[in-house]
């Protein structure tokens, strides 16, 4: 089964967040060079608006959630970790995997 698949079990979205910075010249005297930083996660919508936000509050340029629900690698049946840096009860706290059918 794919990951992205129609399964109703798979209500993760994929959050991809990306920051930019300038960085020194490569060469002595040429111009800056812009530098970007990409993270992806795969997080559970009853608390995917405040990973948003705690990601814009940690410096994130742009933070998009995707339309449609992704497993992520770690596929249906896989752990989830609520990150402690968000407001949710469930903060740092981890939802053990299951067990496939």
């Amino acid at each position: 089964m794919s990951k992205t698949s129609a399964d109703p079990r798979i209500t993760k979205r994929k959050v991809t967040m990306r920051r930019f910075r300038v960085v020194a010249p490569e060469v002595p005297g040429g111009p800056p060079g812009v530098r970007e930083d990409v993270a992806e996660d795969y997080v559970n919508p009853e608390f995917v608006d405040e990973y948003v936000a705690a990601a814009r509050a940690r410096g994130w340029d742009d933070v998009a959630v995707s339309d449609e629900p992704d497993a992520g690698p770690g596929g249906y049946h896989g752990q989830t970790a609520v990150p402690a840096g968000i407001n949710h009860p469930e903060a740092g706290t981890v939802r053990p995997a299951t067990q496939e059918d």
